[in-house]
This record gives structure tokens, C-alpha cells and sequence, in this order.
């Protein structure tokens, strides 16, 4: 049988870039501007853009095996947040990045896994990011990815697209990166 998890609710493509003081003049500057700018390729270039589901209160989750809904807890995504992936961030010479993209676009992701026998809630793990002090926002998790007993999904589709509205960008002190990734002690270290 086939098990599928759906996520509806708010899809978002965040990205942070080192930049010099020079660029965060020009960020500051610009405002939702710099999106007008090449930046919008500077934001894409490089691989620093995270493209997920934000999870939200609005989120609506369902699972299913065999086209017949089962029971899974949302809350059980929350408990799963884990260190934000860009890691490259970290070795930057800069002092500070910029964060670009967007986080409001209406949207639903499904994964689906062919093969399952029987469902197990437990058997879920979510790779989640947290965004919270990065954005000065409480509990901003983005679902990055969902694996069922070990594996990831044998195939995954965004659907229900509904456009989106860029944030401003913002200007962060590379050492806030640092701190969300626990890496500060590791560099003095």
C-alpha cells in the first residue's frame, strides 16, 4: 500500500548570504527594492535557499495508507526541529547576511512511500529547521523533509500554488547564524 503525508499551509523559500558592510549598506538602502536588482539571481546562486513548508498554526496535516486517513499528531513535527542545514554560512569571512525569500506562499506539499504494510506514527521522523532567532520570531519551524521508518519518500509534490509576497530583507549579525547553529563554541574552541 501507498502512505502519503500531506502539509497545507504556507510554503517558504528563506536564503542567507554573507555580506560585506558595503552590501548591507546597499541592503539596508534598498529595502524590498533589492529584489528588483540581480540580487534576485544572488539569492538562488548559490544553494543557500531553503524551499519548504513552513509550519504554522494554520498547517493542516493528513496521513493516509491505502487512500484511508490515519492518526498523527502534529505537534510530533514541533518535537522534531533540528539546527538549520546551511552550514557553509559558517566559515564566511563576513560579519553579517542578508536574509531573503519569502514565507507566506499558500501551498501543499504530499510525500508518498509505496510499499508500507502498516502504519506506526512513531515511525515518522521530520527534519525540521528552526528560523526562530535568526528572524526574532517564536517558534518559526520549516519542514524540510519527512522520512517513514528510516527512508526517505519515494516521491514528493508541491501542489495548490497560490503565489507569494518577498520579505523585506534583512541585515543579520553573522554571530545570531552562528549561535542558532551552536557553532560559536566550536570556532573558539
Amino acid at each position: 500500500m501507498d502512505l502519503t503525508l500531506t502539509l497545507t499551509g504556507a510554503c517558504c523559500d528563506l536564503a542567507l548570504h554573507p555580506i560585506n558592510a558595503e552590501n548591507a549598506a546597499r541592503v539596508c538602502m534598498l529595502g524590498e527594492n533589492l529584489y528588483k536588482t540581480n540580487s534576485l539571481e544572488w539569492w538562488r546562486a548559490n544553494g543557500n535557499n531553503t524551499c519548504a513548508m513552513r509550519l504554522t498554526r494554520d498547517s493542516r496535516l493528513e496521513a493516509a495508507l491505502g487512500g484511508l486517513p490515519v492518526h498523527l499528531d502534529p505537534a510530533r513535527i514541533a518535537t522534531s526541529a533540528v539546527e538549520l542545514t546551511q552550514r557553509e554560512l559558517l566559515e564566511s569571512p563576513e560579519n553579517q547576511v542578508c536574509l531573503l525569500g519569502y514565507d507566506d506562499e499558500a501551498c501543499s506539499r504530499t510525500w508518498s512511500w509505496r510499499g508500507v504494510t502498516e502504519f506506526d506514527p512513531e515511525k515518522f521522523a521530520f527534519l525540521v529547521q528552526r528560523w526562530d532567532r535568526i528572524l526574532g520570531e517564536a517558534d518559526y519551524l520549516v519542514l524540510a523533509d519527512v522520512l517513514y521508518d528510516g527512508r526517505p519518500a519515494d516521491g514528493a509534490a508541491w501542489g495548490e500554488s497560490q503565489g507569494f509576497t518577498f520579505r523585506e530583507p534583512v541585515v543579520v549579525p553573522m554571530e545570531v547564524v552562528r549561535d542558532e547553529l551552536g557553532a560559536s563554541q566550536r570556532r573558539a574552541a
